[in-house]
């Protein structure tokens, strides 16, 4: 059974086919309900009839079914059946969406959606969920068209804020999907032989008020975010559109910064390209993005200076969207982070030193950076390699700031914060790959640098980690103070102490 990755496609038989999607049971786990959802060529619902739940009866074309749920060994199950000869012309997309009550899905394990032929053999592919630790709705894959076929393709899409926030996404009525999970016991699944999702009725939230309109310019029509860490509802945060346009994007928040989200929604393959660059405007934390920079999915800091709005010009060939979230919903970092894409965090602590390791895809490279209070950024490491490199997790007066990992979305990474301690000490010579920072005891040092690239720089660091004076570009002797100094090297390099 082929393992795909978050992102990839595989083509489905033109037959009838099943999708499992399975966890481990344990007891003491949240409930979990999966459901598909149809979409049209804008990636909408038409009405509440193309949510497809376990509790409520197929879709009325007789193409999509939820097969109900079953513990199988060690595992829970549920079924959702597509004939996609049935499939009414006007949907192109079918979502597969999980839902929890009760807890995230960081507390779900084993989580994973499987495709096969109806006809039982060998599954088609398999896609395993390990990054959605704070999740309560996630959309684990579509079915899509293209070409005149069908294709599976693993999502991964998560949303901290609940069924709300994807209902929002896809013009669902939130009555229409479970809710959120709210405070209190947890709803648990038990050691039982068979599973029956809870009904939809039971964890239907009360109806919400309209979203007031918000002064926006957006491509379509903004959708609301319901998510949002403490305070009042964010205005109209989302924009989306077809190919290529401008877009202005106001800061509901004046003063404070916002993560945005952006994605491309689909088609999506090699031949895909989705960018965005800045148009006006002074403030620009990072907010210029490509493809092979960033992949097509993924978060940057915006309004890093504060700021109202920008402009952003768009160039794609796909149906991309973006979306402003509070910056407090950025995941903590705290002594480590894993995650795949490009990604904001958020640290809380004293300037440390961060151990940057990414995954063996040899097609990216992998970029981090601290965001400061005020918009000050500053590189931690460059990577090309699998190999883990080290470098400096700067952090302001305030005492915090965000963290930018910055990669496509196909590539793996895993982030530790270590102590300035773990530092090697220059005495007589050091020698690494990759970026590292060192530490240069009593005066200063005169040592000689060697590296295998053009330019490898060192810079000095000050009390907050700050980079302070460039040391050094090019091989030779150099004079090294004191303290701390990061070495921002992508191959091999030594420092030999010279009496």
């Amino acid at each position: 059974m082929p393992n795909i990755e978050r992102g990839a496609n595989t083509p489905l038989t033109t037959g009838p086919f099943r999708i499992t999607v399975a966890r481990t049971a344990r007891p003491g786990t949240p409930a979990v309900a999966a459901a598909a959802i149809l979409l049209d060529a804008v990636g909408r619902v038409r009405d509440d009839a193309d949510v497809v739940l376990a509790a409520g009866p197929g879709h009325p074309s007789g193409a999509v079914r939820h097969l109900g749920g079953a513990r199988e060994g060690a595992l829970l199950v549920q079924r959702l059946e597509v004939d996609p000869d049935g499939v009414e012309p006007s949907v192109q997309r079918i979502l597969i969406a999980a839902l929890t009550a009760g807890g995230t899905f960081g507390a779900v394990d084993g989580l994973s959606v499987e495709v096969a032929a109806e006809d039982g053999t060998p599954p088609l592919a398999r896609y395993e969920v390990t990054d959605a630790e704070m999740d309560t709705a996630l959309v684990l894959g579509e079915c899509y068209r293209r070409g005149g076929a069908w294709r599976f393709r693993a999502v991964g899409q998560g949303y901290t804020s609940g069924p709300d926030a994807l209902a929002a996404d896809y013009g669902i009525r939130p009555q229409a999907l479970p809710a959120a999970p709210v405070a209190g016991p947890a709803m648990t699944e038990v050691d039982k032989e068979n599973e029956v999702p809870a009904p939809a009725a039971a964890l239907t939230p009360a109806p919400t008020p309209a979203p007031a309109p918000a002064a926006v310019e957006p491509l379509s029509a903004p959708r609301r975010d319901p998510g949002r860490a403490g305070g009042a509802p964010w205005a109209d945060v989302v924009h989306e559109g077809y190919h290529c346009g401008e877009v202005t994007v106001v800061n509901p928040e004046p003063g404070q910064p916002a993560i945005l989200e952006y994605e491309a929604l689909g088609p999506t393959d090699r031949d895909t390209w989705f960018t965005a660059d800045r148009i006006d405007g002074r403030d620009k934390p990072l907010l210029v993005f490509h493809r092979g920079r960033h992949g097509l999915r993924g978060q940057l800091l915006a309004f890093g200076m504060g700021g109202r709005e920008f402009r952003l010009r768009i160039d794609a060939n796909c149906h991309w969207r973006l979306r402003l979230r509070p910056a407090g919903t950025a995941q903590a970092l705290v002594t480590g982070a894993s995650g795949r894409g490009t990604t904001v965090l958020r640290y809380d602590g004293p300037p440390a030193l961060l151990r940057v390791e990414r995954g063996r895809d040899k097609n990216a490279s992998l970029e981090v950076f601290t965001l400061q209070a005020g918009g000050g950024s500053h590189i931690v490491a460059h990577t090309d390699s699998h190999l883990p490199v080290t470098g400096p997790l700067a952090v302001g007066p305030g005492g915090w700031c965000h963290v930018l990992v910055e990669t496509s979305e196909t590539v793996a990474w895993k982030v530790e914060v270590m102590p300035l301690s773990a530092a090697p000490v220059l005495e007589r010579k050091l020698s690494g790959r990759g970026a590292q920072v060192v530490l240069v005891r009593g005066r200063g040092a005169t040592a000689d640098v060697r590296h295998d690239r053009f330019v490898t720089p060192l810079f000095s660091l000050d009390p907050y980690l700050i980079p302070g004076a460039r040391l050094c570009t090019e091989q030779g002797v150099h004079e090294l103070p004191p303290g701390l100094v990061t070495v921002r090297a992508t191959g091999k390099w030594s420092l030999r102490v010279r009496d």
